[in-house]
């Protein structure tokens, strides 16, 4: 994606790609590879209405992938994860 070859730059042109590197950094710093401060696995609530703002890493980025979608049509959401054996 980032490289000077002819399908690099066609993928520049046409998509606009934004990444967000991590969502559990406060977990991360106390050795959780999946969970937040709190001990919730961010991974299993993506689907949950988030009326009391319990997991807020997910819902600003939901928030963000909504207005991208405002602007331009989200035709794909990628989640890759490290493996701490790997």
């Amino acid at each position: 994606m980032l490289g000077k070859t002819r399908q690099a730059e066609l993928l520049r042109k046409n998509y606009v790609f934004k990444i967000v590197p991590m969502v559990n950094p406060d977990g991360v710093i106390f050795g959780n590879y999946r969970t937040n401060l709190m001990g919730y696995d961010l991974n299993r609530k993506w689907d949950v209405y988030d009326k009391d703002q319990a997991f807020p890493e997910v819902t600003c980025v939901k928030q963000l992938i909504s207005e991208l979608n405002k602007e331009r049509r989200v035709r794909a959401i990628i989640d890759l994860h490290g493996h701490s054996k790997k």
